[in-house]
């Protein structure tokens, strides 16, 4: 009768169907066979218990795993195999627990990740590979998660990309150091200390220095700013002039607050870091006044959780920037602290669906957007509910019937490409007629009719090409007739029957 085995360990499982067991010579040598008499595991035992170094193979006799086991457990460093036999991965481990080195190997043998694990979870630096060897990405965990900073780079060493992560998310990224596919520097270039700090940044075009470059000493100070225009130094230029940039330190002397001062008050941009010189967010001034706070990338551009402020205070918006556009929800308040409005970018574009609200609370509009227009159903309210403007738009335009109640006052009719067609008919608000007529794309046509709100007709006319033409009829609110004027393109021509002058006495044709 076959006997099953069943051996487990936190990281290595197998089921080792025991046709016999073999006691080799004068030590506890032990081997596992599966039922073609191939070896499955082997190692030495203590007291029953795998205790030493053991491996474990493939049926075909094609390794899988192979270390050292202290009193059961794994210990120090484990080779792991696929089934081809190439290596997979190796870890360290003490007390069956990762702690140490791990690393992650191609097919072809050349490592493509390694990091550090501490009690089973991943701390410290972690490092990927091109499959040529070369460094492709540096990243530091916090318990089992990307914090902080973050770097890309090119094989030939080029920091290419300089990363922020947050509890394992991709907060910011920022492209540097790039050619164009002609070979040439392009975009923004940074130099780097070997500790890390800027040493120069600026941006590049077709291999020439272009724009404002920020020049720094090892401890991150900012030296000087040059302009370049074409690669050629602008003397003398006010974008040269340094604002009056402070630090503020804590006890240990590590940098806390970087941020400029003019005339004594704060001014523009200031960076606050952490304990590891990680910034961990941004606040913009104008005049000694908060109006901004978030994070910022290293050429000013907005990144993840912004809010922006009134000038005397006071949250006026709040939302996410990637790359300095807009995009996700946002909020917008009054200066109580109410929301005015609320949607979302891509972008910067405004889509979906949006809302506006009174100070009371109560809706104004609800709209939505596609690649910022309004796309869709739109409604209007009153601060009382009551509908005051409801249609449709196609790509910003208003389109189809809509439907117009402003105090007394309500409009009916269609738009085509944003602009009135058809007929249109105004009311009153006792529902009475107060205007009759057809436009064609925007432009009055034919024959329009007002009304008093008595239901009285007050005056009537035709158009040609847009404009008043022919006799116009005003009447009193007891329709009788006032007048009647002749137009021609739109100009007076005759009041009541007869021909009127225009310009040095001259009669109209």
């Amino acid at each position: 009768m076959k006997t099953e085995h069943l051996i487990r360990t936190a990281v290595v499982t197998f089921v080792v169907l025991m046709t016999m067991t073999v006691a080799i010579a004068q030590s506890d040598f032990t081997q596992f066979f599966y039922e073609d008499g191939t070896v499955s595991s082997e190692g030495f035992m203590s007291n029953g218990k795998p205790d030493g170094y053991w491996k474990t193979y493939y049926p075909g006799s094609i390794l899988k795993t192979e270390g050292n086991r202290k009193k059961y457990q794994l210990d120090s460093t484990w080779k792991f195999y696929r089934a081809d036999g190439s290596l997979e991965r190796i870890i360290t481990y003490s007390e069956d627990i990762k702690s140490g080195l791990e690393q992650v190997f191609e097919l072809k043998g050349t490592v493509s990740e390694e990091y550090t694990n501490e009690n089973n979870i991943r701390q410290g630096q972690a490092r990927y590979f091109y499959d040529s060897s070369e460094v492709w990405k540096i990243v530091q965990f916090v318990n089992n998660k990307e914090e902080g900073k973050g770097l890309e780079l090119a094989k030939d060493g080029r920091i290419i990309t300089m990363m922020t992560y947050r509890n394992g998310f991709l907060y910011a990224s920022e492209r540097i150091n790039r050619f164009d596919a002609q070979g040439q520097r392009t975009g923004l270039w940074k130099d780097l200390y070997p500790n890390g700090q800027t040493k120069e940044e600026g941006m590049w075009s077709v291999d020439k220095r272009n724009g404002v470059f920020k020049f720094f000493d090892r401890r991150g100070l900012l030296e000087r700013i040059e302009k370049y225009v074409d690669g050629e130094l602008v003397t003398g230029d006010d974008s040269s002039s340094v604002l009056d940039v402070r630090r503020e330190y804590d006890e240990e002397g590590r940098v806390r607050v970087v941020g400029s001062y003019r005339e004594g008050k704060k001014q523009g941009t200031f960076r606050n870091y952490d304990d590891n010189g990680v910034e961990e967010g941004a606040s913009i001034y104008e005049k000694d006044e908060l109006v901004g706070e978030g994070l910022l990338d290293s050429i000013g551009r907005r990144q993840g959780d912004w809010k922006l402020y009134y000038p005397e205070g006071g949250v006026r918006s709040e939302g996410t920037y990637v790359d300095g556009l807009k995009e996700g929800p946002w909020m917008f308040y009054f200066k109580t602290g109410k929301v005015e409005q609320k949607g979302a970018y891509k972008a910067d574009l405004p889509v979906g669906n949006w809302n506006w609200y009174y100070a009371n609370g109560a809706i104004h509009r609800d709209e939505t957007y596609r690649r910022g227009k309004e796309d869709g159903h739109a409604v209007e309210y009153d601060s009382t509910g009551f509908v005051i403007n409801e249609g449709d738009y196609i790509d910003g335009q208003k389109t189809g019937l809509w439907n117009l109640t402003i105090n007394d006052h309500s409009e009916k009719g269609e738009y085509e490409d944003g602009e009135r067609n058809g007929e249109w008919v105004w009311f009153y608000a006792s529902g009475k007629k107060a205007f009759e007529g057809e436009f064609q794309l925007g432009i009055p046509i034919g024959k329009h009719r007002f009304w008093y709100d008595s239901g009285q007709l007050k005056m009537k006319g035709d158009h040609q090409g847009g404009e008043l033409y022919g006799p116009w009829q005003y009447f009193d609110e007891s329709g009788l007739l006032i007048v009647e004027s002749e137009y021609q393109g739109g100009v007076v021509v005759r009041i009541n029957g007869k021909k009127i002058k225009t310009g040095k006495n001259q009669e109209a044709p």
